[in-house]
Formats: C-alpha cells, sequence, structure tokens
C-alpha cells in the first residue's frame, strides 16, 4: 500500500513540475486514489492488488483469465503473487496455523489427511516470518 501512495506522490510530484500550479481542492489526488480503490481489495488475510488479471492465481485456478475482479473464495494469497501481506493480517494466519495443528495432533485424524495439512501449515509459518520480518517483530 505504501508504495502505491508512493506511486501516487511521485505522479502528483511529475504534474507539478510540467503544469505547477496551486489547486483549491484534491480533485486531481482523489482521481489517482480513486484508480488505486479500483485494484485493491481488502481481504482477512491479505490485500489483493489486482492489477494484472493475467497474474492473478485465482483466475488460473478458476480457468477464467478475462475475469474483470478477483475470485476472493479461490484466493491463495499465499502463493499469488499480488497479494501482500501485513501486520493487521497476522492473528489470521497465526489462527490458521493453530487449526492446522489441532488437526495435525489429532488420533482421529488420518495419517494421509495430515500429510497433507503440513505444507499447509509450512505455508502459513512462511507468511508470518515474512510479516514479521517486514515489521521487525521477532
Amino acid at each position: 500500500m505504501i508504495e502505491a501512495l508512493q506511486h501516487v506522490d511521485a505522479q502528483l510530484n511529475e504534474a507539478a513540475r510540467h503544469d505547477p500550479k496551486v489547486l483549491d481542492d484534491d480533485r486531481h489526488l482523489e482521481s489517482l486514489l480513486r484508480k488505486l480503490s479500483k485494484v485493491l481489495h481488502v481481504g482477512a488475510a491479505n490485500f489483493c492488488w489486482f492489477r494484472d488479471p493475467s497474474k492473478a492465481l485465482c483466475l488460473k485456478l478458476a480457468d477464467t483469465p478475462n475475469a474483470k475482479k478477483p475470485l476472493v473464495g479461490m484466493c491463495d494469497s499465499a502463493r499469488c503473487p499480488q497479494a501482500t501481506h501485513h501486520q493487521s493480517h497476522r492473528p489470521v494466519w497465526l489462527g490458521q496455523i493453530a487449526v492446522i495443528d489441532t488437526f495435525v495432533e489429532s488420533p482421529r485424524v488420518a495419517k494421509g489427511e495430515k500429510e497433507r495439512l503440513l505444507p499447509e501449515r509450512d505455508r502459513a509459518q512462511r507468511v508470518v516470518a515474512e510479516i514479521d520480518a517486514a515489521s521487525g517483530a521477532t
């Protein structure tokens, strides 16, 4: 999100160099932010920056390359290049790890299912580690 807002700042600075003027209102800024809002989809576990549909993992999985919006129900943000994870998403990922651990530790869950869950837990742990690294937490 910071990168996107820095992009908005850069465009405003560039516009000011070519056409310096003082505006009585923030219409230009609002226009840039409106464009940004069309690509940002806020989720409980990630932010989806739906800028390039050809890179959206959800559309690839659903074989719908011409969709105009992400398919939130098919989101695998840990693998999608357009998703970002932030400190506010950390509790969701920790919850995912806890749920998976409950199943892995249960004697009622079949061995094959436990083995299938381990890569999911590793993926969630990787996301938490990346969030911690980006926020400077240890």
